[in-house]
């Protein structure tokens, strides 16, 4: 048992949870004391193991899947009589997807049906299933819906989103959910809320049935790189889940909040600079009165000026959501935030996050700001206009941060607008989502805006996020 535990650890480990040796020593002899029950088991190694919320969901996938007798036929007798914890076993249900699989001579559905309406039945299926809401039914359809992969392949654990889309395809998802969408007309808004909980659930455990699948049938190595994937401090923006969204934006919210905090109460005790006579006056006491070291005050760190121009483009648009979150967090614990958005034109968008939450915030942004005229990138344009409207914001206390890929399109770049504000400005800093090797490749000119910067950072994860924004701040 004890080797079976001490596994368990370093593989939550390789998904981002820090855990201390002396953690996983009271996890065992906490467990000796309470025993192998399903529940205390569970509930042991939770209390010892876990400190975070947000690193629950990897703990439970983990758990669902270390501990299930069908992958784990080696491990303890105990373990193998417990039930699945996360999910209920399936049973034979009254509905299922389409029974002819599209693309079965070669194992695998071809995307045949997606969104056509060929597939009446299954539609309608799918539409009664969400609105009962049954979990044994969810659980049944989801299960058919992987079956119709065939055999499971390399490629499904690389490329699990197009492994997920051939599922949804089977199980005529998309028809499904444009006919919950005109049903929704004639039903009040909780009902329709439910009913989008319910279709979150699902897609939820079309990926725990898929990985299930995967891992049955490739082995450990499977498990290891799905929970490396997990990881979110290292996990890039792009290759985020709706789920892992949501942890992500806790954990930035967390974290500029401690940054906030820190900034506002730190203060450093001064060696030279200004003596603080009244300071200097109590340490002459311990001298009979003669000053013979004197105090000086104590030195604040300033707040900086920043100004933000951010692309919200499609092809940026979680990250750049995440920095404005960032931004929301802090702006008030400085002397003045400016934030812009853009896609070819800028817009400033600092009003819209005051006296509001962030979701409401970023809502207005992209419902009534003006920051595209073409739909597609332009920086070039960009920096022309911001010298045109803007250009009075910047000044020799400001640090500018530009968030963006630098793709532009192809458009002319316009490199001597860019060079006139970080003439004007403080420091120049550039945060790019995208990998260093992807730079100057195709449309991004990375590079020559580059030269005019301070700083240039590669940020696509939120390991890399926390330290740009500790050096930039």
């Amino acid at each position: 048992m004890d080797s079976k535990i001490l596994e368990f650890a370093t593989l939550l480990r390789k998904a981002g949870v820090n855990i201390s040796h002396t953690e996983v020593a009271d996890c065992l002899q906490a467990l000796a004391l309470v025993g192998v029950d399903k529940e205390n088991f569970y509930n042991t190694l939770a209390c010892t193991l876990v400190k975070d919320q947000s690193h629950f969901r990897v703990f439970d996938k983990l758990f669902y899947y270390y501990f299930d007798p069908e992958f784990t036929g080696h491990r303890s007798e105990a373990l193998k009589r417990w039930p699945d914890l996360i999910w209920p076993e399936t049973t034979a249900g009254s509905c299922s997807g389409t029974d002819q699989i599209p693309g079965t001579e070669q194992g695998r559905s071809t995307g045949f049906g997606q969104g056509q309406g060929l597939a009446t039945a299954a539609v309608d299926n799918f539409v009664q299933v969400i609105k009962t809401g049954n979990p044994e039914e969810i659980a049944q359809m989801v299960k058919k819906g992987v079956e119709s992969l065939g055999r499971i392949r390399e490629d499904d654990l690389k490329d699990m989103k197009e492994a997920v889309r051939q599922v949804k395809v089977f199980l005529e998802w998309n028809m499904g959910v444009y006919q919950l969408e005109k049903d929704a007309c004639n039903v009040d808004e909780v009902v329709w809320l439910t009913w989008q909980e319910r279709l979150e659930q699902m897609e939820e455990l079309l990926y725990r049935e898929l990985e299930k699948a995967v891992i049955k049938e490739l082995g450990q190595e499977a498990l290891e790189t799905i929970l490396v994937r997990e990881n979110l401090n290292e996990l890039d923006f792009y290759r985020l889940s709706a789920s892992q969204v949501k942890e992500i934006k806790k954990k930035i919210g967390k974290f500029a909040h401690k940054l906030a905090t820190r900034l506002s109460f730190r203060q450093k005790r001064s060696k030279h600079g200004t003596i603080d006579l009244p300071k200097t006056i109590r340490k002459s006491m311990a001298t009979g009165g003669v000053p013979i070291k004197p105090a000086f005050r104590d030195r604040y760190p300033t707040r900086p000026e920043i100004v933000v121009l951010c692309d919200i483009s499609g092809s940026v648009k979680v990250f750049s959501e995440f920095m404005l979150q960032l931004v929301y967090s802090i702006q008030n614990r400085f002397i003045n935030v400016q934030s812009f958005v853009f896609v070819d034109t800028p817009d400033q968008v600092t009003d819209y996050f005051k006296n509001r939450e962030i979701e409401d915030g970023i809502k207005n942004i992209y419902n009534k700001a003006k920051f595209s005229k073409t739909a597609f990138s332009d920086y070039g344009q960009m920096f022309i206009d911001f010298c045109d409207q803007y250009f009075d914001v910047l000044n020799k206390k400001t640090t500018l941060l530009i968030i963006g890929d630098a793709r532009n399109n192809y458009h002319k770049e316009h490199y001597d607008y860019f060079q006139k504000m970080c003439r004007e400005v403080k420091k120049v800093i550039w945060l790019n989502p995208e990998p260093v090797q992807n730079w100057d490749q195709e449309d991004s000119i990375m590079s020559g805006y580059g030269l005019f910067c301070d700083q240039v950072f590669e940020c696509r994860n939120l390991e890399q996020l926390e330290k740009v924004v500790k050096k930039i701040i």
